[in-house]
Formats: structure tokens, C-alpha cells, sequence
């Protein structure tokens, strides 16, 4: 038997994650009426709750983090919901930031323990742009460790935070100036998923950049989710790097629309927009590559690259047709 739950329901941790917040909101609010009065007791108390509460805790977490230093049993504390996270994409090890929502322990099948990180950003499926998710995962480690050396961190940690933010930036710019179909020549780090597993290659030739029509061509293709590969490599504690769970329990990439224009969109945004987009490499006649964006040449600088995008949207379907004859002879 169970009952309904009455009332607001709040993780206690959560609680601590927006002390700050919460004092701060308790020294600027207005107690002008009797209504805001009896709230602002209640907050007090509330306050006053988690402080007596979490008093050990925050006295370790202090002292861990100035030393910029983290414990696995504290990572609960370093992450703060609604906040930007530092990592690397999975595919071409370029760097990225995401969302990070909430996060919780888990444990594998062969009983190897990690913090999930359940994490967004921003995406395009050909159709829809806007909000996808990827779970991040930190594997369980003994001692202490520098922030900025974990799978992810927040930002602030970052040891060149201001160029980090600033080259993702331009990043995004780019990937929300690639929406649609367009031609380009890549110079760098590309990779296509071969067994489950991402494999990284070097590209140096002319690439066609069409979201909607790579779903068409690959239409059980999922981006790689960090926590689900295998690397089965041994750190020198004595513990898994990184992990796997079964690849076949993935589910399609699911973009959830937002309402807000591309082209609109703030910096906060081109932040955690994806450093990645699908692509067909003309070089190796393979549609399965996601072309990195750092490494996106223009195709103003290419002699062979057609001028322009608006002409290149113009000769889409000269395009498709010209690859489907690349793509047929390759096989």
C-alpha cells in the first residue's frame, strides 16, 4: 500500500547546493508585509537547518576546494543543478560544456561504482533544434583529486576559463551557422561509431554537412553516451578508468524543441551548443563521420568548395544525388 505524497518534497542535499542562494535571497528581501515577515522566519530556519546540518561537511568541502581538490563521496557537493560543466566530446576528445541537472550514484553490472551526471545541451536533428541529453559519468576514485583532472568539472575551474568560454563560443557560432545542408572542406578530428564504439580519424578533404539527410541514411544512429563504452583500463589505484553498460539498451537521440531562434540565441547558449555535427566525408565516401567544428575550414578558403551557403542550399539536390553515386561506387 502507499499513499500520496502531500506537500513539497526536496532532496536535503539539494538544499545545501542552493545555500547560498538562499541567504542571499534572506538579506535583500523585503519584510514590509506580515505575510513576507512570517516567510522570511521560516526561510531563517530553514537556513539555519542546513547550516547546523551540513557544518562538517562544508568545513571538509572548504578546505578541499581551496586547494581546487575533490573527493568522490563529495562530488554531490561540487555540481550545483542549472550549472555549466567542463568536458570533452567523447568521439574527438574537443572540448565542450553542458548542463548539468542532477547526479547519483550508480553501480555497473560487474559491481564498478560512478556519480552519473545527467547532463544537456544544445543539438539539431535536420528538423528540430533545441535541448538533448548525455549522461556524463565520473568512475569512483580513492583520495583526492584535482578538479580541473575529472572526466568534467564546472567551468570556474577551468585553468583558462575566459579562452575556453570564448573559442565555444565561436564554436557554436559556427554550428548554428552550419544548420541546413551545406559544403565545406575539414582539417582535423573526425570519428564514426564502428561496434558500439567511437573511432577517431584524421580528415583533410571536402565533407557535406546535412543533419536531416545523415538520420535518413543512418537512421538507428546515436551519438556515443561516455557512460556506456568500454576502455577496460587499469589506473594505477587499482580502479577502472572508464566503464561500460550494454550499448543496445541506448535509445535514439531525442531532440525536445525549445522555442528559441538559432539565430537569436545568447552567449550562454552558442556555449553548450554541440561541437560536433553529421556529416558525409567526400574523402573517404563514408556517411558515418561527425565532423568537429573547431576544425571546419570555410568554404571561402577552398578553390573547389562551391561559394557561398545560400548556394550550396540552392544546389541540395545536385549534392544528395552526386553523393548517392559516390556512396554507391564505394560499395
Amino acid at each position: 500500500m502507499s499513499l500520496p505524497l502531500t506537500g513539497a518534497q526536496v532532496e536535503r542535499n539539494l538544499l545545501y547546493n542552493y545555500l547560498h542562494e538562499l541567504e542571499s535571497y534572506q538579506s535583500n528581501a523585503n519584510t514590509g508585509t506580515t505575510h513576507n515577515a512570517t516567510c522570511l522566519k521560516h526561510l531563517g530556519l530553514l537556513v539555519d537547518f542546513i547550516k547546523t546540518t551540513y557544518h562538517s561537511t562544508a568545513q571538509r568541502l572548504l578546505s578541499l576546494l581551496e586547494n581546487d581538490e575533490i573527493t568522490y563521496d563529495l562530488l554531490w557537493a561540487l555540481f550545483t543543478p542549472n550549472s555549466t560543466a567542463y568536458t570533452s566530446c567523447f568521439g574527438t576528445d574537443k572540448p565542450r560544456c553542458v548542463i548539468y541537472d542532477a547526479g547519483e550514484e550508480q553501480e555497473t553490472s560487474n559491481g564498478l561504482k560512478y556519480y552519473k551526471m545527467e547532463c544537456r545541451y544544445l543539438d539539431y536533428d535536420g528538423q528540430v533544434f533545441g535541448e538533448a541529453s548525455i549522461n556524463l559519468a565520473i568512475v569512483k576514485f580513492r583520495g583526492k583529486r584535482r578538479i580541473n583532472t575529472l572526466n568534467a568539472f564546472p567551468v570556474r575551474y577551468h585553468p583558462d576559463e575566459r579562452g575556453m568560454k570564448a573559442g565555444l563560443v565561436e564554436c557554436g557560432r559556427k554550428f548554428v551557422s552550419m544548420l541546413g545542408a551545406h559544403h565545406r572542406h575539414c582539417r582535423g578530428t573526425a570519428s564514426y561509431m564502428k561496434d558500439g564504439e567511437p573511432v577517431k580519424v584524421s580528415v583533410d578533404s571536402r565533407v557535406m554537412l546535412d543533419a536531416a539527410f545523415f538520420r535518413k541514411m543512418n537512421p538507428n544512429y546515436t551519438r556515443p553516451q561516455p557512460h556506456e563504452l568500454v576502455r577496460k583500463k587499469m589506473d594505477n589505484d587499482g580502479y577502472f578508468d572508464a566503464f561500460s553498460e550494454s550499448s543496445s539498451e541506448r535509445t535514439l537521440d531525442q531532440i525536445k524543441g525549445n522555442g528559441v531562434e538559432p539565430t537569436k540565441i545568447e552567449e550562454k547558449d552558442l556555449l553548450i551548443c554541440c561541437p560536433t555535427v553529421p556529416g558525409f566525408g567526400l574523402g573517404d565516401k563514408t556517411w558515418r563521420m561527425i565532423v568537429s567544428l573547431l576544425w571546419c575550414g570555410d568554404s571561402q578558403t577552398d578553390p573547389l568548395i562551391y561559394s557561398g551557403v545560400c548556394h550550396c542550399r540552392y544546389r541540395r539536390r545536385q549534392m544528395v544525388l552526386n553523393t548517392f553515386r559516390l556512396f554507391d561506387n564505394h560499395r
